[in-house]
């Protein structure tokens, strides 16, 4: 019979970026602004990023992104939020962000393969509405 453990391999920075990508998507879906009723000629968003590698020789990120896409009319009033993403071990990283995770399987004959799966939740998918057609 199969067996499966976890490896707790290090993330890397796709990974780091698909959980940062899955938290502020978390954090602003609660905004009713961001519902897929909503629609906008267009948007200014400024985004500050600070990222801190924990135990890494790789430097510090302190960013800010300034994304501008469509149409600039008369701004309304600014969505903020803030999300503080605290050290976690990497599988729950992955798991909370719908990523897969490497396992070691060991079949009844003491083979070892190592393999990625996917366990957990994954976040929920953003619906387009029924009456928007792609492209338009």
């Amino acid at each position: 019979m199969p067996t499966e453990v976890s490896i707790p391999k290090p993330l890397s920075g796709a990974e780091c970026l698909e959980s940062l990508f899955a938290a502020l998507r978390a954090a602003l879906m609660k905004d009713d602004r961001f519902g897929s009723h909503m629609a906008y000629p267009g948007f200014r968003a400024v985004l500050d990023l600070k990222f801190y590698p924990h135990q890494s020789y790789i430097p510090d990120m302190e960013r800010t992104l300034e994304v501008v896409e469509g149409e600039i009319g008369v701004e309304g009033a600014p969505i903020t939020a803030s999300v503080d993403l605290p050290v976690r071990p990497p599988n729950q990283v992955r798991e909370e962000a719908g990523l897969p995770q490497p396992v070691l399987v060991t079949d009844g004959k003491g083979n070892s393969e190592e393999k990625w799966v996917k366990k957990g939740t994954q976040p929920p998918s953003v619906k387009v509405p029924k009456n928007k057609v792609m492209g338009i």
